[in-house]
């Protein structure tokens, strides 16, 4: 069974959880809220929490809160993530969280690649989270080199549970 690591029950982390968990993923969670990931936890959305130990097992981490949370968690989990899993942000935010990450992963050993779901509502938070959120929608990916093919394909593959429509390969700075 594949793993997926999300970090933040939001509107996106959520629709997230909700989506791997509709394929069958195990799914693994950290939220600064303890009662959204309890109540997360206990509608199903997740299959328990995310914790350092369990990182590495990971195939894919989702970091899924505002952008200087991501880069903090990242920077406070990297050294327990490995390299098994790819690691992609899901920030809005494409300069500042890639500056901050591609030395973070490289330091570390990590696989990390840029990402922004262009999916979303005016509501936010866990209770509007929903499994088709990204169904057809497009996720743009900055790669820390966008000449890799099978890293490029790899992502693809691992966010296929979430159903986006389309993908684009860009840098931060034209992002």
């Amino acid at each position: 069974m594949s793993t997926v690591g999300i970090v933040g029950l939001g509107l996106i982390g959520g629709s997230f959880a909700k989506a791997y968990r509709e394929k069958g993923w195990r799914v693994l969670a950290h939220d600064i809220d303890r009662s959204t990931l309890d109540f997360a936890a206990l509608s199903g959305a997740i299959n328990g929490e995310l914790t350092a130990e369990a990182l590495a097992d990971c195939d894919l981490i989702l970091l899924s809160a505002y952008p200087a949370a991501s880069i903090e968690y990242f920077r406070e989990a990297a050294a327990h993530i490995g390299q098994k899993p790819v690691v992609v942000d899901c920030c809005g935010t494409k300069r500042v969280v890639c500056a901050a990450c591609f030395p973070i992963a490289a330091e570390h050993g990590v696989t990390f690649v840029g990402g922004h779901p262009m999916a979303g509502t005016h509501n936010s938070g866990f209770k509007y989270s929903r499994s088709n959120l990204y169904h057809g929608a497009p996720m743009v990916l900055v790669p820390p080199d966008r000449d890799d093919i099978a890293l490029l394909d790899r992502v693809k593959t691992l966010l296929a549970p979430a159903g986006f429509g389309r993908f684009s390969v860009t840098t931060a700075e034209e992002h």
